[in-house]
């Protein structure tokens, strides 16, 4: 009877062993499948030309064939204000200007719109308001005024652009030095996908949280193994 506690005492250890050996690459394909469902995308953008006094002096860079991941925030692309000649300015009021979000693949899958009426692209749009003078001073502020128009399919999951209505964005001509905020003029805005769910994730228990569970059946079951041992010993 002792020697059986024993032996069922080493073979927990043994089955234990062997499933942290066929969970622990599981979990690094989880991770690396996760880590493949990026979304591939572009951006075009526009400054109106209502509103503005002088010369406009902001324009907006667009990212082409940009790729992220759709869980965290996505880059749209850049305001770049160019600084002016001393002693001239040039004033926004509501001047318009808008943003379009166009996604192409997500997982190295095209996209199709959603069969809602999605267009399969996202539109949101703001106003510039503020003066820019001389070289380096700016006192315009870009606001969104909309959250975003259009959804799009990420593999069955209807999907829309997220951004804080309201947001208002500092924009200035470019600092200088190493710390400079703004080199080359340039003020970044990102935005978030908002979507029904994550398509092609399946979620898998941390690597680090199988082994801890496992290593505590293995400790166990040798702990067993071991007390059987001695208690044969002892006999």
């Amino acid at each position: 009877m002792r020697m059986t506690q024993g032996w069922t005492g080493l073979r927990t250890a043994v089955i234990a062993l062997g499933l942290l050996a066929w969970f622990a690459p599981g979990a690094e394909a989880a991770a690396t499948s996760s880590a493949a469902n990026l979304l591939d995308y572009s951006t075009a953008g526009a400054i109106g030309t209502t509103g503005i006094t002088g010369s406009n002096a902001i324009s907006f860079v667009p990212l082409q064939t940009a790729q992220s991941d759709p869980t965290s925030n996505l880059a749209l692309g850049y305001f770049q204000v160019a600084g002016l000649p001393g002693g001239q300015s040039t004033t926004y009021h509501d001047t318009p200007f808008s943003i379009t979000f166009v996604p192409s693949a997500f997982n190295n899958t095209s996209l199709s719109p959603t069969t809602g009426g999605g267009t399969g692209t996202v539109t949101v749009g703001g106003t510039l308001n503020g003066t820019l003078t001389g070289a380096s001073q700016s006192s315009v502020i870009a606001t969104l005024n909309t959250t975003g128009n259009g959804n799009f399919n990420l593999q069955g999951a209807s999907s829309t652009l997220s951004l804080l209505k309201n947001l208002q964005i500092p924009l200035v001509p470019s600092t200088t030095g190493a710390t400079s905020t703004t080199p080359g003029g340039l003020t970044s805005i990102a935005g978030s996908v908002v979507t029904a769910g994550t398509p092609g994730e399946v979620p898998a228990p941390e690597p680090s949280t199988i082994a801890l569970f496992l290593s505590t059946i293995v400790g166990l079951g040798l702990r067993k193994y071991t007390q059987g041992r001695r208690r044969v010993a002892h006999a």
